[in-house]
This record gives structure tokens, sequence and C-alpha cells, in this order.
């Protein structure tokens, strides 16, 4: 079983035919470490509308910097906001560990997509660049939410 393991369960009828592949899961662990399954109510994955803001923020902090640092390509700077924000972890694939791999904001929800953008634009400002954020965009409803 990996880390990322993820069984979505929508009613009752889904159960019988999820039991089969978690059963399968469970058999399969090796028990060098103990197995922890964790029962908890699913939440949406962070949206393609905030990945797309985040793609779109990491593309104007790279135009601000790229004349001064030529490798703060968008790339680049996408991959210093995630390791700066959301950290590093360990990557296990069979009894290989690949180490100290940047966390994907694909494995955020939408709440902690926001508090991620937050960090990324407050990171943004403290260094004299403005992200524009679109009035119609699902972060900036979202920050209107909390607000409210």
């Amino acid at each position: 079983m990996s880390q990322g393991d993820f069984i979505r369960i929508g009613n009752l009828l889904e159960v019988e035919k999820r039991l089969p592949f978690l059963i399968k899961r469970v058999n399969e662990w090796d028990y060098a470490k103990p197995l922890c399954v964790t029962l908890k109510p699913y939440t949406n994955p962070r949206s393609l509308n905030q990945n797309a803001l985040f793609h779109v923020w990491c593309k104007t902090m790279s135009e601000k910097f790229i004349k001064k640092v030529p490798t703060a390509t968008p790339d680049n700077m996408k991959l210093m906001m995630k390791q700066r924000f959301l950290g590093t972890e360990d990557i296990k694939i069979g009894k290989t560990v690949i180490e100290n791999q940047v966390k994907h904001t694909s494995n955020l929800d939408v709440g902690e997509m926001v508090y991620f953008l937050d960090q990324c634009y407050s990171w943004a400002r403290d260094n004299g660049i403005f992200l524009e954020v679109p009035e119609n965009s699902e972060y900036q409803k979202l920050k209107n939410q909390q607000e409210s």
C-alpha cells in the first residue's frame, strides 16, 4: 500500500464494490510498519481554477525576476513556492526511497490550496510583486466567503 491510496465511497451501495480492493491492499501490506486506516469525510481536491491561478502567478513572478535571475523560470518559481510552503516528502516505491521530493498541489483540498495561495501571495507582495486576483476566480470567491 502506498502513501497515496485513497478510496472514495459515496453511498452504502458502493461499499460492497470497494471492499475487495481494500481487503486486497490490507493483505498485501508487509507490516514492517503498522497499517493505519483512517475514515474521514471526503473533501474536494483543489480545483483546476485554483491550479490555473497558481500557474499565472508563477509566470508573473518569473517575469519580475528573470532578468536578474535567469533560472527564475515559471516552472522553477512553481517548484520554489511548493518547496517553501508545502515542503518535501520521501516517496517509497517498493524498497526504493526517493528522498526530499517537493510535495504536489494536487494532494491539497480546496481549503488547503487557499492557504497555500495566501502564502504565495504574501511572499510575492513582500518581494515587491503584485499578483492579480480575478474577481471571478474561485480563490477570490473563497476569500470572500471567509470574510463574511
